[in-house]
């Protein structure tokens, strides 16, 4: 490549990522600089640097990468999912509302946004796919919408009050929420509080019986990288996945390695039978990814998000496609 290219990177703190942001992961002609100021993925400004493609890397929700491409933002998809869920873990409703089962959602309020949320397309997919849920009788709540709604499928009503999802669920404004929750004080008191419940209280079995492709663990995050700097260097995404490899190889051999200290106990073990269940529950490539990759930009297509379902090698850097 030349001379050193510098890249900037977000400081990604997931465990299968941080032997990069630690200098762990050498890439031949790049220079990788961790930053807590790199742009985000979640919530995406007009004026955000990924519609410029001003940007290096970022960890983007999944749910924001179709219909930013759609919409022409400067940015391309790498094949690497660092953040995987058990999605039901999110599904919860008012312990008044009288709803026992997934099915007992039909024809109620839901918060969640149809736009802009991986853990919400994901859980309309399990409702729809696993549990025969009709998504069309529901009236989705939505706080907000990032990107267009195309077609007129869903009862959607607009909904930004500064009320958090207790709130909303106590105050009746909706019965249930599928919403990804990341606030450990709100994940407390719906977990803890009795005028709430689980919709599926073993929510992690239910998990491990998913027929969806990938199961129940499912991507929600992407790296994706400026398209102008992969027009530059259309090498690069390439060497960038095999380095994420690398760093999830040296993660998992940290966690094995006895010499480390952990916070959870027994973690090791743990990882042991991980493994042995499910494999490789982070894979990275198109070629491990594909099933749940198609289903994801399918239900996309279907559920409004995009307009038109698009091939690989129109949303993913050209240097990936054999990954």
């Amino acid at each position: 490549m030349g001379q050193e290219i510098e890249i900037q990177i977000p400081w990604l703190r997931y465990d299968v990522t941080l032997p990069l942001i630690q200098g762990r992961v050498k890439i031949e002609g790049v220079r990788l600089v961790p930053s807590r100021a790199a742009p985000g993925g979640t919530v995406l400004a007009p004026d955000s640097p990924l519609r410029r493609g001003d940007f290096g890397l970022v960890d983007l929700n999944m749910a924001n990468w179709l219909p930013a491409m759609e919409a022409g933002w400067d940015l391309i998809g790498l094949p690497v999912f660092p953040k995987r869920k058990h999605l039901y873990t999110y599904l919860f409703c008012r312990a008044d509302a009288g709803i026992e089962t997934p099915k007992d959602i039909e024809g109620r309020r839901v918060l969640g946004a149809i736009t802009s949320s991986a853990v919400a397309t994901w859980l309309r997919a399990l409702l729809e796919g696993c549990h025969g849920v009709d998504l069309d009788s529901i009236t989705w709540v939505s706080p907000r919408e990032q990107w267009p709604v195309h077609g007129t499928r869903w009862k959607v009503e607009a909904f930004a009050p500064k009320k958090d999802i207790v709130d909303v669920l106590l105050d009746g404004d909706a019965d249930a929420t599928l919403l990804d929750i990341s606030d450990r004080r709100l994940f407390e008191r719906l977990e803890n509080d009795a005028r709430f419940r689980r919709v599926l209280p073993d929510y992690l079995g239910a998990a491990r019986r998913v027929t969806l492709p990938g199961g129940g663990y499912l991507p929600v995050h992407m790296l994706a990288m400026s398209r102008r700097l992969d027009r530059a260097h259309p090498e690069l995404a390439g060497k960038l996945v095999a380095a994420f490899e690398q760093a999830k190889t040296l993660a998992y051999e940290d966690i094995l390695d006895d010499r480390s200290g952990y916070g959870v106990i027994d973690l090791r073990e743990r990882f042991i039978a991980q493994m042995r269940d499910w494999g490789d529950p982070f894979p990275y490539g198109l070629k491990a990814n594909r099933a749940t990759l198609d289903a994801f930009t399918a239900r996309s297509f279907e559920y409004g998000t995009i307009a038109r379902a698009p091939e690989y090698r129109e949303v993913f850097a050209a240097s990936t496609l054999e990954s």
